[in-house]
């Protein structure tokens, strides 16, 4: 379950083609450290299995998400040791990236960051007429001190239609210390149907990550999902609970 998750968030986060996808592939996607100690240290695998060269630069970025879904990057070079920075990865092989949170050590709720690794451009020669893809990957890294835990709540549900799919957005605020991911968490849908009948559905952490991807909500922000459904439902009588 867990691989398909990060491949909706892998394709999510980078907007390309299932073909480029096959390309290059780093694991995980999705990381925790602790602020100090041996677990403040993780490793993030690049597979090159290409035929080509593929040369990256990785930066850190403090990471942001809007309620619509928007990220925001913010540099944060500073608060980690990377190593390497730079590389050429040859064909028909691997690189470890090695990464260490140096930050604030107290924290009192988890952090959110990104490790972007980014495809650095070949040259191409003047002779030639070559059409050369450049990928991104995003890397989420969370930074959690001990004691911290989400707290999930449904703030605001509404009907709505999204190209001219019915379905509904509800806003999920995270009213704990610990981020969690929305989308690999089953949700509990129920309601009236606009003919009267009932309307009842359990969403598999599968089927949320299809519906919204991972979901990311980090403590103190909130997130607005739109969820489709098979039909519309009464606004007034519409619950969602998500289960931890």
């Amino acid at each position: 379950m867990l691989k398909k998750i990060l491949i909706v968030l892998l394709a999510a986060l980078m907007g390309i083609a299932p073909s480029v996808l096959h390309a290059a592939r780093v694991t995980p996607m999705i990381v925790e450290l602790e602020p100090t100690g041996g677990r403040s240290v993780a490793r993030i695998e690049l597979s090159n299995p290409g035929q080509n060269d593929f040369p990256v630069e990785v930066q850190m970025y403090r990471g942001a998400i809007t309620e619509e879904g928007e990220l925001q990057l913010t540099p944060a070079d500073e608060e980690f040791l990377l190593f390497p920075a730079q590389i050429v990865i040859p064909s028909a092989s691997q690189q470890v990236f090695r990464v260490q949170y140096i930050g604030e050590p107290e924290l009192a709720k988890s952090e959110v960051f990104y490790m972007k690794i980014k495809q650095i451009p070949l040259p191409i020669p003047a002779n030639q007429s070559k059409v050369q893809v450049v990928v991104n990957f995003n890397v989420l890294i969370n930074v959690v001190p001990d004691g911290v835990s989400p707290e999930p709540f449904v703030e605001s549900i509404q009907s709505a239609e999204r190209e001219g799919v019915p379905g509904i957005e509800v806003r999920v605020s995270n009213q704990g210390t610990r981020f969690f991911l929305a989308g690999t968490l089953p949700w509990e849908i129920s309601g009236v149907t606009q003919s009267g009948e009932t309307f009842e559905e359990r969403r598999t952490p599968d089927e949320m990550a299809s519906a919204i991807g991972v979901g990311v909500v980090a403590p103190d922000r909130a997130r607005i999902f739109f969820v489709p459904l098979e039909q519309p439902l009464v606004e007034e009588s519409i619950k969602v609970e998500l289960i931890q």
